[in-house]
C-alpha cells in the first residue's frame, strides 16, 4: 500500500510540476533508465509505475536520432528516425500485443507517400496516401468481416470520391 501511495505522490508531483512550468510533454522523450517509454502508453498507465521504476523516471530533450520507444509489457511500440527534432523517414508501429499497426514515410513530422495500417489482429486495415500531412490519393479501407473494400480518393486532404 505504502508502495502505491508513495507513486501516486510521484506522478501527482511530477505533472504538478510539468503543468505549474508550463513544460510542453510534446518535446520530451520519456525514458524508464535507459528504455525509451511510448508517451501514450506512459500517459495511460503512469499511476500503475512501481517504485523502483518510478525513481529511474526521467523527462528529457528530444533528440535527433535512430528511436526505439516500447511499451510497458517490454514491446515495441515504434521505430525509426528523428532528425530536426521531428519525424523523418520509414516509421513502423506497433500495437501493444506486438502485432504491427501502422508503417510510412514522414517528412518533418508528416507522413508523406504510402502508409498501410493494420487492426490488432493483424488483418489489414487501410492502405492509403499522404502528402505532406494530408490524404491525398487513393485510400483502401477494409472493414472487419467484410471482403468488400472501400474505395475513397482525396485531394489536398478533401474527399472528391467515394
Amino acid at each position: 500500500m505504502t508502495k502505491i501511495i508513495l507513486t501516486l505522490i510521484f506522478a501527482i508531483s511530477t505533472f504538478t510540476t510539468f503543468n505549474s512550468q508550463n513544460i510542453n510533454l510534446d518535446e520530451y522523450e520519456i525514458y524508464i533508465g535507459d528504455t525509451l517509454v511510448a508517451k501514450s502508453d506512459f500517459v495511460k498507465f503512469s499511476n500503475t509505475l512501481t517504485e523502483e521504476r518510478s525513481k529511474k523516471l526521467q523527462f528529457k530533450p528530444i533528440s535527433d536520432g535512430a528511436k526505439k520507444a516500447y511499451f510497458f509489457n517490454g514491446k515495441l511500440s515504434s521505430n525509426g528516425t528523428i532528425k530536426n527534432l521531428k519525424e523523418n523517414g520509414f516509421w513502423e508501429y506497433y500495437h501493444s500485443n506486438g502485432k504491427k499497426a501502422r508503417e510510412g514515410e514522414f517528412v518533418d513530422g508528416k507522413p508523406n507517400g504510402t502508409h498501410k495500417y493494420w487492426y490488432e489482429t493483424g488483418d489489414l486495415r487501410a492502405i492509403g496516401n499522404w502528402k505532406n500531412g494530408v490524404y491525398d490519393g487513393k485510400w483502401e479501407i477494409y472493414q472487419r468481416g467484410k471482403p468488400d473494400k472501400l474505395i475513397q480518393i482525396y485531394q489536398e486532404g478533401k474527399l472528391i470520391s467515394k
